[in-house]
């Protein structure tokens, strides 16, 4: 088996193009969808909203807190998409105790591009990520100039509902909005 490093440091023994991936983590979920893995992603977080297609098809295995080991067990994972911030230690390395498990830690735009060369590596589908991380590198390169142009503002971001959850003033938040001709990403 392929030995890889995650983002954590981490050495993770990974099968040739994984068949059955679990994503704890939302926004890559969304990464996993944009890589066209569809029939390969067998388990996401209740959290995991899109895409809808995948909310309403995929098992949920629980939150991104609250994960549900008999489910994730009864999946038989080769490979389980984690990441430092959102997912509990403690789940995480239970489950890299029986499971291949690859954890991000994502904290600004170049973490976030890793991230995106990371999956593709591991899931087969490098030439995409590339693509989707040249494409990201390339429309935050165009927000240089504006940016420079305008005063910094105080701003609230949302990021749930039900409870409220904003982000705090240190978090790297980067957005996917997939459109029909061309997957737009923005930094909040």
């Amino acid at each position: 088996m392929p030995l890889y490093t995650d983002q954590c440091g981490r050495s993770v023994s990974i099968t040739n193009s994984p068949q059955r991936i679990i994503s704890l983590v939302p926004s890559q979920t969304e990464l996993l969808y944009d890589l066209g893995l569809d029939d390969r992603v067998a388990g996401i977080t209740k959290f995991c909203i899109h895409p809808n297609e995948w909310f309403r098809s995929k098992t949920r295995i629980g939150g991104t807190k609250t994960i549900k080991m008999d489910i994730i067990h009864h999946l038989q994972p080769d490979l389980i998409i984690a990441n430092k911030e959102e997912n509990v230690r403690e789940q995480v390395e239970e489950l890299a105790n029986k499971y291949p498990v690859w954890v991000s830690d994502v904290n600004n735009l170049e973490d976030a591009l890793e991230m995106i060369a990371g999956i593709g590596k591991i899931t087969s589908t490098y030439e995409k990520a590339e693509d989707i991380a040249r494409t990201i590198r390339n429309k935050f390169d165009a927000l240089t100039p504006i940016l420079q142009l305008t005063a910094p503002n105080s701003t609230c971001y949302l990021i749930w509902k039900d409870p409220y959850i904003t982000v705090g003033g240190n978090t790297f938040i980067m957005t996917c909005f997939s459109t029909p001709d061309s997957l737009t990403y923005s930094q909040r």
